[in-house]
């Protein structure tokens, strides 16, 4: 049974590879699947060229060619134009021929993959994976306009997990101060319902909302990410410095009074250490979260490294390579979260 989910993988990925036609003529296409985009070519003259065909339209180039590379669509009817611009960002893809509208005035370009294309001027190629790896990382990558966006929103990104898990941290510990100490309290009630009802509302709604509702869409949004992810954030951070801090014991601090400590003292060499070093890896985790919460950075206007992807996506018409891409470095970025909280177990509490 632990195997059925791979076995059935493998079985789709076979019948997806074994229904792909092999097409030699534009002629091939009249019970074929058909795509377009609705801005480059009008439906009827789509319907007049392939009758029998079933077609799609599309509102989106990627999405076209996302259905093409999952065989879900076999070939894309597009313009003069906007042919030569596929061919010449992604390579994967050749022209299959011309075909004429009913009118018999405009001539529209059929672009097929490569891999099933059987034309005068291209035999079907076997190409072997590490090739297609290959071609899709030098397309996705290893260009200037790529790496440019990639290394933006990688500092988009970086720049408000740091700063938003500062604020985050220094509020929640602010919070977590005035609720031990019971001191102004005119303040920490409306601040604490204030940040705990904020940590109920999803991020990505929280930050559209502080973005367009409450400063107006005027501040700049990675400013606006880090204050309304660490307040986000802050609220967890706030019940898990209380709680731990807590359930040390009061034993503990009175002892520290009769051996003539002070109070902050006695929380500064006897109730913190014991508190933090049992609350970091929950401390971890949040901060984890955060650095999830900075992809929807885009959904205000900001390139993070979410949006850079998809501004390659639509650049190349390939999802595998950015996506993988992304994924890895956000693996990376949770990695050093923990290394970095592994650092300070070890350099301050690893002998206690």
């Amino acid at each position: 049974m632990k195997h059925l989910g791979t076995y059935i993988i493998l079985m789709l990925l076979f019948c997806s590879c074994a229904s792909r036609q092999h097409l030699e003529d534009v002629s091939d296409l009249q019970d074929g699947r058909i795509g377009y985009i609705k801005d480059n070519i009008d439906s009827d003259k789509v319907k007049g060229i392939y009758p029998d065909a079933s077609i799609v339209k599309y509102d989106k180039v990627i999405s076209l060619f996302v259905d093409l590379e999952a065989n879900r669509c076999d070939a894309a009817v597009l313009n003069n134009e906007a042919a030569d611009l596929v061919i010449k960002r992604n390579q994967d893809y050749v022209i299959l021929g011309s075909v004429t509208a009913s009118d018999g005035e405009e001539l529209f370009v059929v672009v097929a993959r490569k891999d099933v294309a059987a034309t005068n001027d291209n035999a079907i190629e076997n190409i072997g994976f590490f090739e297609k790896a290959k071609g899709s990382l030098t397309r996705n990558l290893f260009n200037d306009k790529a790496l440019l966006l990639i290394w933006g929103g990688f500092k988009t990104t970086v720049i408000i997990f740091f700063l938003g898990a500062i604020f985050a941290i220094i509020l929640g510990a602010f919070l977590t101060y005035l609720s031990i100490s019971h001191k102004c309290l005119w303040l920490y009630k409306p601040l604490s319902w204030f940040v705990m009802t904020i940590h109920d509302i999803p991020s990505v709604v929280l930050m559209m909302f502080f973005f367009y509702v409450v400063f107006g869409g005027v501040m700049n949004g990675i400013i606006v990410s880090i204050i309304a992810l660490g307040i986000y954030t802050s609220g967890a951070l706030y019940k898990i410095f209380k709680i731990h801090i807590t359930q040390v014991g009061k034993e503990q601090l009175e002892a520290g009074w009769m051996l003539g400590l002070s109070t902050f003292k006695c929380y500064r060499y006897i109730i913190l250490p014991q508190a933090v070093k049992i609350m970091l890896p929950l401390v971890g985790g949040e901060l984890k979260l955060l650095l999830r919460a900075t992809s929807y950075a885009g959904y205000i206007a900001q390139k993070d490294l979410v949006k850079a992807v998809d501004a390659i996506r639509g650049f190349t018409y390939d999802a595998f390579v950015p996506l993988l891409l992304v994924s890895l470095l956000y693996l990376l970025l949770s990695w050093l979260i923990v290394k970095t909280l592994d650092y300070i177990y070890i350099k301050f509490f690893k002998n206690d």
